[in-house]
């Protein structure tokens, strides 16, 4: 008889206890928090080990903090900062030096990891912003609000350095290509814009569908991954005139999409499914409530942020089978 380690995956959602550090206790015991309380909205890597995470209630005008924790215990984390409305996203840099935060309001926050010191710069934004990623060369955060406007804020002159109308639907999602030289915007009319970077010209505008267009990644230099309101996750290329092809379908509105550093594709459902995507095969987990965060802790490892329940981990396992010499004999 041989065993034989199958080269299928199976991803199993881990849930893990759920527990709270503020910045001014962190030498004391872990306070356990009600994980009800607690939306997690956005969660990007600060190092190899670190990461940060945006944070809500359900009711969108409070007061809201940016945390950090680390991937091996994603619950338990230390307030860094906190913002005046619910923080919808947070990115960090690519130096591990900045963490940059927008809320409900337009506020953004930006936060000197060194030294410690968040500095707010109110209304920077005008009105809501769903998504803020900071540049590959760590000098601007670009973000785009509910009212279709692109921005590019000056981390060094604190201030915005240049803006876009990309039209009046939302925009939903940002995206940098590998190469550093296009942006990629989501929009709420389905929708994704495509700019030149930093000129921030408009490049194309590619037709995804009817329904909001939620979420981009770039699957690499010339492929986009989408997620969408008519429940569809579509890959495009990177060009005007492309079209869109369906490559999974949830059951509900995509509202995040992640891919690894070694090309895994996952994306996430409001209703709280997640779905990873290889080649034509999908393979779905699911979450005890919805999903509006998704980050890969490692290649193995998918960090999943959720309404109710925190962070999960998705991870990858292998099974060992069985088999006997007949089946080898018929297989030869």
């Amino acid at each position: 008889m041989k065993f034989t380690l199958r080269t299928t995956i199976a991803l199993l959602l881990v849930a893990i206890p759920f527990a709270s550090v503020r910045a001014d206790d962190s030498d004391k015991a872990s306070k356990s928090i009600d994980s009800e309380s607690l939306w997690i909205t956005a969660i990007d890597g600060l190092d190899n080990q670190t990461f940060v995470a945006g944070t809500a209630t359900g009711l969108l005008l409070r007061p809201s903090a940016v945390v950090q924790f680390d991937s091996d215990t994603p619950n338990k984390f230390e307030e860094l900062y906190q913002h005046p409305a619910a923080v919808w996203t947070v990115a960090t840099s690519s130096n591990g030096k900045t963490i940059a935060s927008a809320d409900y309001k337009g506020n953004l926050v930006v936060y000197d990891v060194e030294s410690k010191q968040p500095t707010q710069h109110d209304n920077a934004f005008e009105r809501w912003c769903q998504k803020i990623v900071v540049s590959p060369d760590d000098q601007h955060v670009v973000a785009g609000n509910e009212s279709g406007k692109l921005f590019a804020w000056s981390l060094s002159e604190s201030k915005v350095s240049k803006s876009v109308e990309l039209g009046k639907a939302s925009i939903t999602c940002l995206a940098f290509s590998p190469d550093s030289k296009q942006v990629a915007a989501t929009d709420g009319e389905g929708n994704v814009h495509l700019l030149s970077w930093p000129e921030l010209e408009i490049v194309a505008k590619v037709v995804i569908s009817d329904e909001t267009a939620w979420c981009v990644a770039y699957e690499n230099q010339s492929s986009l991954i989408i997620g969408s309101g008519d429940r569809n996750l579509y890959r495009v290329e990177a060009k005007a005139d492309a079209t869109p092809e369906a490559i999974a379908k949830g059951t509900d509105w995509i509202t995040r999409i992640a891919v690894s550093a070694s090309g895994q594709v996952a994306a996430a459902e409001v209703s709280g499914r997640v779905h990873f995507v290889s080649g034509g095969s999908v393979t779905t987990v699911g979450a005890d409530s919805g999903v509006w965060a998704l980050d890969f802790a490692s290649p193995e490892a998918l960090l999943v942020g959720t309404r109710k329940d925190g962070i999960a981990i998705a991870k990858q396992s292998w099974t060992l089978t069985a088999r006997t010499p007949e089946s080898d004999t018929a297989t030869e």
